[in-house]
This record gives C-alpha cells, structure tokens and sequence, in this order.
C-alpha cells in the first residue's frame, strides 16, 4: 500500500500540483481526474494549503518538493517575517523544538544553532518532517516523543540548551484559547522540568492570551514580545531566563512598517500618569501591539500625548509627534449632516469608534454610511464621558 508520502511525492502527482496551483480545490474535488480520483481531497488540500502560504510562506509555497502541512496549520503558522523574528531573539548551540508539528519555525529557529532537536510526539508528523529535512537540507535530530517524556528521560547540558515550545489548543477544537492549562503542553506544569534541562525556552502563544496574567502565572520572563505584522498581532513570544529575577520587559513590535519598538514594564505602567485632555490638532491611536499589551498610560507618558480619556486609548497633541507608534489623524471637522454630505462621497466615509455607545457597524447605520474613501469617522467619548465625533485625515500614510 502507497504511503502518504510516498503518493505525494510522485513526480506526476507534484505536477498536477504545480499546474492546478491556482484552481479552485472545491472544483477539483467536484470534478478529478480519473487517476486521481481516490486521492483528490489529499491533493485538494495540499493545493489550498499552498494558496494560503502564498505571500506568508513563500519558500515553503513554492518549493513543489515540500510536503505541506493542512491548511488550518497554515493559517495558524509563523509567516516568514516571524520566523525571522525569533530567530534573531535566540542562538546558541542545542535547540530543542519540544511540540516540533510540521517544522516550520524548527527549520527557521535551527539556523541559529549548531545542533537541532526535534520532539513530536505524532509519528505521522515525524514522518512528514523527516522528508522535508531532506529537502531542506537540514541536519536535525528528531525524535517521536512527547515534551513531558522527552525532558524526563534525556540528559542535556543544561547551560547550552535552549528550549523552543508553541503549545497546542488542548482539545484541538477550533474555539478560542484564552488561558495557559487550554494548551497543551501546559507551561506552568512544565516549568521545573524545564529549569533542570534548560538555560533558556522561548514560548509562542496566542494573542488572544492575556499579557498580564502570563507574566503573573510565569517566573523568569525576561522579555514578553507582542508581536504584530502591518498593526495586525499575531503572536506572544515568552523568552523564560531561568537565572532571571528582575522586573520582565514588555516589548511591542509592528513588523513590516517603520515604527520603532515600544518598550515597558508593568511596573512602569501602573506608576504613570497621563495627562487628560479635549481633542487637538492631531489625534493618535496606537498600533495593535501597544493595545494588547496594555500600555494605556505609559505611551501617553513617553510621547508627551494626552489622553481624551480613562477608557478611551486615543490620544492627542497640538504639534506632531510623527515617531508616535500608531495610526496619526489629522481633525479636519466636528461630525454633522453638512460635514458628512462634504466628507462622505456617494457615502463612503471610514468609522472607528473607541469607547462609544454605539459600535462602527450601528454608527454607519444610523448615519447612512459605508466604508470607504480617504476620510475617517473618528466617535468616541471624552473625559466628561460627553460622545464626540470628528472627521480626520490619515496622517502617517
């Protein structure tokens, strides 16, 4: 009986692949060739897999050699950039990817290291990740264990190891994780097992995780990255020191744009104190990383800002601060029937709303409105908790 890899590594079968790239896979599943036909969903997903890694994991997308992983994998993947990322947050000279999966950030992270393990504990990944080493031309230990027996019963030079984890939803169901004993492995559980056999482990969850309570629930961090490509998060990097005792440092990076890393530390959030004040000239809205991590206070501290309010993360000034790590609007009108017929061509006007009774989608509604347009609908409530609305202009772009 042909293997799974074995079939997908039939030159005729990559080259169905390669030609059908950019069909339709529904369509292919609806209509297969007759000597395809047993096999069609295997390939339809391979090809899907392929459209969704385009532009997020271009070597992978185009190498025709690669087995890929499912197209749910691949949505939840480091895209090359984070890759990149974390590889310039830890080298040495032992990796261990102790929840190995289909190798993506293994085969990245171990480029900054002389020796590479990787620990799966599914054999038919083990399988799939020991062909794409050899396409890849990677030299990398691999072994089919879980993290929990693979710590218990492996002796390491514990100065010179440095773990790498990205724990799993724990029933493998598609909702929303939100808490560390969700995952799987569980971190907290973990953590002596690790401080015997590592110096260092480099953890990747979820944005929907909540920053605060990870660096409550876990000793050592030394740094927290929140992490976000185009003002879009995608990931929270853990990077655990275990001969680390100091205060961790939060830091909130937007790749892929030109703002500057912003740096903090819970300690230095809870001890800042904003200025409050009306609108300005210029209104900021600071990118997704410095929300998720909740730097509400210290932002407004650092870039001289004031705040429009306690609960509304907008901030504003009468000059420019164009280093500002966000969206920068300029107020060009108050919001009325007059300045909406101006602003809103055939309707189109963007609507944001920050700590307002109603929500963009109600707002738009109410107003007759679409998105759309080079002007923004900024609505949000002031000091006094008075709702306000304004028309800006994208300043930054």
């Amino acid at each position: 009986m042909t293997s799974r890899i074995d079939f997908l590594t039939q030159p005729e079968v990559k080259e169905f692949i390669r030609e059908n790239v950019n069909a339709d896979p529904n369509k292919l599943i609806l209509n297969p060739p007759a000597s395809f036909r047993a096999n069609i969903k295997e390939i339809a997903s391979q090809i899907l897999s392929r459209q969704k890694a385009k532009g997020k994991l271009e070597s992978w997308a185009s190498n025709f050699d690669i087995i890929m992983p499912p197209p749910l994998s691949i949505e939840q993947a480091s895209s090359d950039t984070t890759s990149q990322y974390k590889r310039n947050l830890i080298g040495g000279k032992h990796l261990v990817d102790l929840t190995g999966g289909m190798g993506i950030d293994c085969f990245s992270l171990s480029e900054s290291f002389e020796r590479t393990s990787y620990v799966e504990r599914d054999p038919d990944l083990c399988e799939v990740f020991r062909h794409n080493s050899k396409v890849h031309k990677r030299k990398i230990d691999l072994i089919n264990s879980t993290a929990e027996d693979y710590l218990k019963h492996h002796s390491l030079d514990t100065q010179n190891v440095i773990a790498y984890i990205d724990p799993a939803r724990r029933d493998q169901s598609k909702k929303r994780v939100f808490r560390i004993a969700d995952c799987s492995p569980n971190l907290t559980e973990l953590m002596p097992a690790l401080s015997k056999k590592t110096s260092q482990v480099l953890v990747k969850y979820s944005p929907l995780l909540d920053v605060s309570s990870l660096i409550k629930s876990i000793d050592h961090i030394k740094e927290l990255h929140v992490v976000s490509v185009k003002n879009d998060c995608k990931e929270l990097l853990l990077l655990i020191d275990f001969s680390f005792k100091g205060e961790s440092q939060i830091k909130c990076i937007n790749l892929e744009t030109d703002q500057q890393a912003f740096s903090f530390s819970m300690k230095e959030e809870h001890s800042a104190s904003p200025v409050y004040g009306n609108y300005k000239q210029f209104i900021y809205e600071p990118n997704s990383s410095i929300m998720k991590a909740g730097a509400f206070n210290k932002v407004a501290e650092i870039f001289n800002v004031s705040k429009l309010a306690n609960n509304t993360h907008l901030y504003t000034s009468n000059e420019i601060i164009e280093s500002f790590p966000g969206r920068i609007y300029q107020v060009i009108d108050t919001v009325n029937k007059k300045s909406i017929k101006a602003y809103a061509k055939d309707g189109k006007i963007n609507v944001i709303t920050r700590n307002y009774p109603l929500n963009p989608q109600e707002l738009k509604k109410k107003w007759k409105l679409k998105d759309g347009g080079r002007y923004y609908l900024l609505a949000f409530s002031d000091q006094n908790n008075k709702a306000q609305m304004i028309i800006a202009n994208r300043f930054d772009q």
